[in-house]
Parts: structure tokens; sequence; C-alpha cells
């Protein structure tokens, strides 16, 4: 049924979540601020409001980067320079490369079995494509698909529109989406005609759901 497979990347295929709490820790020891679960709720509710700005269409990237810390440590009484925060977490975002469990096993079952796999991701591009050879990983993609080379964030429809057109994709029911965010990946392969596979355990209006990797075999 299905020829091509869109994969999103973070909290997919890699865990973004393990690799971002790290770099958090340094970015706010830079201010000697200490960690905590709150404290990182209230970036985390920060960075997110600014991502869905983005996917809206009504901020850019540059924007979402320089802001997310120098609205955070506002919240603390803190004036900080939001590039130069960016920048620390940068340097540790960049070697975190951990998978998601069953990850690996997914990528082989994929490839073994023919599919033309490709990543479709928001995010910096340098970063995303060191993460995947750092994890081994690049190779088993035939596209990468990353928003910032595109120019365009999922959910857009021209994000969408550029991966089908180069793999030039004749039959969109060929197409399936992966991916663990409901705005960006589920919508935007809904609002392009193309089917979704929700990764995760909300229950969202998706053609497929499931809460392992491994499900997703019985449905190719």
């Amino acid at each position: 049924m299905y020829k091509y497979i869109l994969c999103d990347l973070d909290n997919t295929i890699l865990d973004f979540k393990k690799g971002e709490e790290t770099a958090i820790k340094w970015v706010f020891e830079s201010e000697g601020v200490t960690f905590s679960d709150e404290l990182y709720a209230r970036y985390h509710d920060i960075n997110v409001g600014l991502w869905r700005e983005l996917e809206a269409g009504r901020v850019d990237k540059h924007h979402v980067l320089i802001h997310r810390f120098k609205v955070f440590f506002k919240t603390l009484g803190i004036d900080v320079d939001g590039a130069v925060k960016e920048q620390i977490f940068r340097e540790h975002i960049n070697n975190s490369h951990e998978l998601v469990d069953g990850a690996l096993q997914f990528l082989d079952y994929l490839k073994r079995k023919g599919y033309i796999l490709c990543t479709a991701t928001n995010g910096v591009f340098n970063t995303q494509m060191k993460r995947m050879k750092d994890a081994g990983i690049l190779d088993y993609f035939s596209h990468h698909f990353i928003s910032e080379e595109i120019g365009y964030e999922k959910p857009h429809h021209n994000f969408f529109k550029h991966c089908i057109e180069t793999l030039e994709v004749k039959d969109l029911s060929e197409v399936l989406m992966i991916g663990d965010t409901y705005t960006s990946d589920i919508i935007g392969a809904h609002q392009f005609g193309i089917d979704s596979c929700y990764y995760g355990v909300r229950q969202v209006d998706a053609t497929y759901h499931v809460e392992e990797l491994e499900e997703i075999k019985s449905i190719l």
C-alpha cells in the first residue's frame, strides 16, 4: 500500500528530550540557575509556544531560537543575550544522538522491506545531520527534508509539496507521514492529502495511532 515513508526525527527516531534536558541544564548553569522540573516545564511551555507561532507563520526560526531563552530568563528577572544562550544550547544539543526505544530495529525493518524512507523534520539542518550521523542512521534515509534548508516548516503546505515533488510521487496514497507532533506532522499531512501515523500516547485524529514503533509494522 505504502511506498514512501516520511519520518519525523525528534522524539520519533532520535530521543530529543534526553538531549534537550542536558543542554538546558548547561544554559541554566551559565546564569547560576539550578535546574528543576518546575523551571524546565516553564522553559518548555515558552519554547513550545514560540514553535507554534513559527508553524503558524507568524515568526521565523531565528526569532524562536533567540527569544526563547531571553523570555525564559526574563521570568526570573535576569536579562540575557538570547543568541549567546542559544549558542550554549546548540553546542550541547548537537552532541545528543540517543535513539528512542525500538528505532534502530524499525529502521532496519523498513530498509529490508525496500521502503523509500525520508526524514521530514523541523529543525536546524547542521544539527539534525550531525545527530543522525553520530547515531549511525544517516544512510537509512534516501532523502533528508529539513525545514531550515527547505525554507518552510511543517505543517506548511510548501514543506510537503517540496517532499512530494522531490520524490516525484504520482499517487499520494503511497505516502505515509510518521511523527509525534499533532500540529506539524499530523495536521500538515492531512491538509496535504497524505495518510498519517501518530506516534505517542495522546488520542488524536490521525489515519493511524501507535504507542510503539513496532506497531507500525502491522500497518505497513
